[in-house]
Parts: structure tokens; sequence; C-alpha cells
């Protein structure tokens, strides 16, 4: 059905100063005719949850003496839950690096059952308690505060903007920005227009000096291909005139470079649709979700790379609703089905375009939560825990540590808040070693690696 004036003036609007300006600092300067054979490609794709996703629940203690003590803690939780985390219910981790808890054992809760499996077969990692940290902290030196402490720790949005740029609400630009601008030269042509995408906000970890992120809703971008020009031809070409503004040539430099800018959104758009739009190279069905529809478009892009030119690309797609100060027995299962049937139906389809070793999708969160309950949900803490999946990862271990789940230990801010014993810097680096940064560019871009340690050991 043709889409009426009305309605694609609104959208048209809208989509101009989100998807189509969205990457015009990147400038289409060149289109190869040619398909780019991507003999090196890399991808990293960013799940985030946004409202910091409970890691004492997504991470749950397995052997007796530890379990029960977490089920005490959270039993009022658990009383709520139609499905209570009861321990038959559990499904079991299998570390290859077990032995260096010391006898405790971990699970997963049954919604992520795919997960799982994929941890078990060697084709995701758990990283342990990753937060913000300027240097290594504990309980004493927070307590005492004789330690540097990132800024605004629990603040929703200041630690949203943290574990994207490394700095709070106000920063200009994103690691993964940073990263696509240190790697241009590995991409083939002369733009990084489709360098890195979103498809659920996120705009500021994709954003670097040179590198400004492509938006992409329901798939595509903007274009007039979006209306049926057998029936309204004359009307489609009046508006490719209008907003690419042929008849307009700038009385400034200025208003020039944003003539220009706006054509080579509208060029960019027509090349990512006319690349994506094509049959699937792949059968996996998604589920039909939120998350499901971003990270089959993310799947689309992939299968794109070589009409869109681009040998390295990093995307982010994104979860709300984990803020579960309230609701949690009811809220959280459910969404960690969602996140469980996308991620599986992911992999599986990176698996049929022969590519599960070339792109690692990685999870990050605000924060975690308290291991202390509210009576109803849980409040705002600190370390989280977080997967990593694809073929390229030294799967089947927990890097890094899952602290007790108790009180009054050494990692304990408080209420059962963990105290990170694994920086997001390092947890970026690695990510960033794999992708191909340079090391001179990873320290760069985190001052404060040298008072970390090493990075984990996420790819072998």
């Amino acid at each position: 059905m043709a889409m009426d004036r009305r309605s694609f003036l609104k959208a048209s609007s809208f989509s101009l100063a989100t998807a189509s300006l969205g990457g015009m600092a990147s400038l289409l300067t060149s289109i190869k005719s040619q398909a780019n054979e991507n003999s090196d490609y890399k991808a990293l794709v960013c799940l985030f949850f946004y409202g910091g996703m409970d890691n004492h629940d997504t991470v749950i203690p397995y052997d007796s003496q530890s379990y029960n003590r977490w089920a005490d803690i959270r039993k009022t939780l658990l009383a709520q839950q139609s499905s209570p985390r009861l321990k038959e219910n559990l499904l079991p981790l299998s570390p290859l690096n077990a032995a260096q808890f010391g006898g405790r054992k971990f699970a997963l809760p049954q919604e992520l059952s795919g997960i799982h499996n994929l941890f078990q077969t060697g084709n995701a990692a758990i990283i342990g308690n990753v937060g913000p940290l300027i240097e290594p902290t504990n309980a004493n030196s927070f307590e005492e505060d004789i330690v540097k402490l990132p800024p605004r720790l629990f603040s929703h949005n200041d630690q949203q903007a943290t574990w994207m740029s490394g700095a709070t609400e106000g920063a200009k630009y994103g690691w993964a920005g940073l990263y696509a601008d240190a790697i241009a030269s590995k991409n083939s042509s002369g733009s990084n227009t489709f360098t890195n995408i979103t498809t659920g906000g996120g705009e500021l970890f994709l954003t670097g000096k040179n590198t400004t992120p492509y938006q992409v809703s329901g798939g595509r971008a903007l274009s007039l291909d979006i209306i049926d020009e057998t029936e309204q031809e004359s009307f489609a070409a009046h508006l490719s005139e209008h907003f690419r503004s042929e008849y307009l040539q700038g009385e400034s430099l200025l208003q020039q470079d944003m003539v220009n800018k706006i054509r080579d959104s509208f060029d960019a758009n027509k090349q990512y649709n006319s690349a994506t739009g094509s049959d699937p190279l792949f059968n996996t069905q998604f589920p039909a979700t939120g998350l499901g529809s971003q990270l089959k478009s993310v799947t689309q892009s992939i299968a794109a790379r070589e009409q869109l030119n681009t040998n390295r690309q990093v995307f982010i797609v994104a979860m709300g609703g984990f803020d579960t100060h309230s609701g949690q027995a009811s809220t959280l299962p459910k969404l960690q089905t969602q996140i469980d049937e996308g991620v599986v139906a992911f992999y599986q389809a990176i698996t049929e375009l022969g590519l599960q070793n070339d792109v690692t999708l990685f999870t990050a969160s605000d924060f975690g939560r308290t291991l202390a309950t509210n009576g109803d949900g849980t409040d705002h803490g600190w370390g989280s825990h977080h997967f990593v999946i694809g073929g390229g990862v030294q799967g089947q271990q927990i890097l890094g540590d899952i602290p007790i789940a108790d009180f009054g230990h050494a990692l304990d801010a408080g209420s059962g808040r963990l105290i990170p014993t694994q920086s997001i810097d390092q947890y970026a680096a690695a990510l960033g070693h794999w992708f191909g940064v340079d090391q001179n560019d990873i320290d760069n871009i985190f001052p404060n690696l040298t008072n970390l340690g090493p990075t984990p050991n996420i790819f072998g």
C-alpha cells in the first residue's frame, strides 16, 4: 500500500533528524562498484540492558551452601515467582576453570537455557564482576574513602554514559566510536558511514571524533523507496528533489556543507536499503520481539557487508525494563526469556553465514543490583556479570570473579552491591584487541588501564 503524503512527511521530518542525519558527518565519498572480499571482517555487537540487570539472579550460586544462603536472602522474591528459582530448576554450569572457585558452583536460570547451551559447548563465556573502576578497590578502601572512585555511582544516566564512554553524562565520545576512528584504515571504502550502526539508541557509544553512528529502524533507513512509485512516481520525484535540495546551492560554505551532507545521507540510505533489502542470506527465524527485530537488522547488515564496503563494524542493540525496584519476580524472567531467544537466533543466523568466529556479541548494563531485596525488587548496584558470545571466544569459562552471595565481605559495598574486580576498561580493551585496535590506541582511550592490571583473556 502506498504511504499517504501526510504520514510520509511526518515520518521524514523525524527521520531526517535521526536516521538520515545520524551518519552525515561521515560523508559517503566513494562507493566501490566491485564487491569487497572482506577476508578480514570482524564485528562487535553490544547488547545493552537499560536499567541495570540483576546479576544475582543471572549467575546464581549452585553448590548447596551458597545456594541456601542466596535463597534465604532472596526468599521474598522467590516466594513471588510463578516459576521459582528452585535448585532443581536451575541449569548448572561446568566451567573449564571451575577449580579457581574452590568448590563453589554456579548455574543459570531456566529462562537462559539457550545461552547455557552456548556456554557448555564452548561458544560463550561469562565475565564476572565487571564495572567502572579507576583503581583496584575493596570494601575497606571504599568505606574509608582512601581510593579514587568513579563519579556518580548508582546513577542511571551517568553509569550508562560511563559504560559507553568512560565518562559521566555529557560525554562526547564513546569507546566504540574511538575504536572505529582507530581502525578506519581497515575498512575498504573511503567512508566509515556503515561502520557503527545503532538499532536501539546508545549513540554515545558509537560516536568518535571522525565517526558518527548510522541509525536503522525496523531494518531500514529512511528512503523515498517507501513510496509506491508506480502509483505516485511524480510525487516521489518531487520529494526527492525537495529533500535532496536539488536546486539549492547554498549562499555560504556552511549552507552548502549542510546541503551536501543531506544529499549524502539520502544516498547512504539508498545504498543501505539496496544492500539489505534483497532476499535474506539466512533462514533463521527471529523471535517477534523488539530485541529479535533489532538482532535481525544487525544480521542483515552483516550479511550485506560486501555491498556496504566495510571490514569492521560495531553495533548496539538495547532492551529496557531492567530497573526492577518492584515487580522483579514477574518482570525479570520474561526479559531473560527474550534475551535468550534473541541471542540464540542471532548466533544461529551468524553461523549460517559462516561468520560465527568473526562476530562477537557482548552484554552491558548500567550496573548490577543489590543482593538484598526491598520486598518486591532490588536496588541499584555496581559490579555485574556479563556474557560474551561467539565462535572466537575462549568459551566455557568464567573469567574474573563471582563474589560470594552474602554480606560483609571484602567486595561488598553495602547490601550486596558488588565492588568490581574487573573494570569496564579491561573488558573493552580485550574486545578491542580482538577487533584489531592497536595497543597504543587502546592505552590512549583507557588511560586508567595502567592502574588496573591485565585484560581478561576472552579470546585466548
